[in-house]
């Protein structure tokens, strides 16, 4: 009896010791996990995607992605080829930011679609309207009547060009058009031009089959254009230029105030972005930003007045 007392007890011993063992083991694996789940969240990355248009604005914001890793960021840059599909991804969730448009584009988006969740957010650039001309053409003075002019189709994006034309004395626009002429304002056709609209990707290899070519944005810098090849540059006068086209950053309404959104906006908005924009563009875009930008305001102005 004593002998199996004895046996109990330290079948008891063994058996505490392991229960124990196994305790402290699942205590350490416990601790471990949590050190490891801790290590995950503390450098979880976060996962954005910006929408644009053209390879030289999507080399821009690839440099940008790159400056964002420090700060735990992994932005996807997504490349369109044409203007009608980055508002609609960033509507349909695809996107978080899109950056492409000018503020007069987006209120002509909003007008034509009834109701947004998209607002801008930042400044980046303008770019120039620029007119390139067949080698006949030289300068704005050997333009000969009955020239064919090709500009964008869309009606935002050609308002520019209509304003160029007039200030090179080809065509005369209703004074109440403004900033935002149409093929429809131009009251006065002074060399019987005729003007050809077509789709903006298209416009510069239209040079040759039309004498003129009106292009700016990412267009001009993706068709390998030198604005100092043109024959006119309308950012050569200022006064050309309202500033609902200066282009913008927008996102989603819900978005807007994320911290890692204003991030990305801080990014871009820096001297490094600065030089790499005239590093890749050769001076054909301008960045824009200022400290005392309020691009919400001017949109929802420009929303309110036309």
């Amino acid at each position: 009896m004593g002998r199996r007392k004895l046996d109990i007890r330290k079948s008891l011993k063994v058996g505490l010791a392991f229960c124990s063992a196994l305790l402290l083991a699942a205590c350490g694996n416990n601790s471990s996990d949590q050190a490891s789940t801790d290590q995950v969240d503390t450098e979880e990355t976060r996962s954005y995607s910006v929408g644009v248009v053209g390879d030289v604005s999507a080399e821009i914001w690839e440099d940008v992605a790159t400056r964002l890793e420090d700060q735990g960021i992994d932005l996807e840059v997504v490349t369109f080829s044409e203007y009608s599909q980055p508002n609609r991804a960033l509507e349909d969730g695809e996107l978080d930011l899109n950056a492409f448009q000018h503020i007069s584009f987006l209120s002509a988006y909003t007008k034509d679609i009834g109701d947004s969740q998209i607002t801008p957010i930042a400044y980046t650039i303008v770019s120039p309207m620029c007119i390139f001309a067949v080698p006949e053409i030289t300068d704005v003075e050997s333009i000969p009547d009955g020239v064919t002019v090709a500009v964008s189709n869309s009606a935002t994006n050609a308002e520019r060009a209509f304003l160029g034309l007039q200030d090179i004395g080809l065509i005369k626009l209703d004074e109440e058009a403004g900033f935002a002429p149409t093929k429809a304002d131009v009251i006065e056709n002074t060399k019987n031009i005729e003007i050809v609209e077509m789709d903006p990707s298209q416009i510069a290899r239209s040079l040759g089959d039309a004498d003129l070519i009106t292009i700016g944005g990412d267009m001009l810098m993706d068709a390998g254009l030198d604005p100092k090849d043109a024959i006119y540059v309308d950012t050569d006068d200022a006064s050309n230029i309202d500033p609902v086209k200066k282009n913008i950053i927008a996102t989603t309404k819900d978005k807007e105030d994320n911290p890692d959104i204003q991030a990305i906006v801080d990014t871009y908005q820096s001297d490094e972005t600065k030089a790499k924009i005239e590093e890749i563009s050769g001076g054909s875009s301008i960045p824009i930003w200022t400290t005392e930008d309020d691009p919400k305001a001017d949109y929802e102005k420009e929303l309110a007045e036309n």
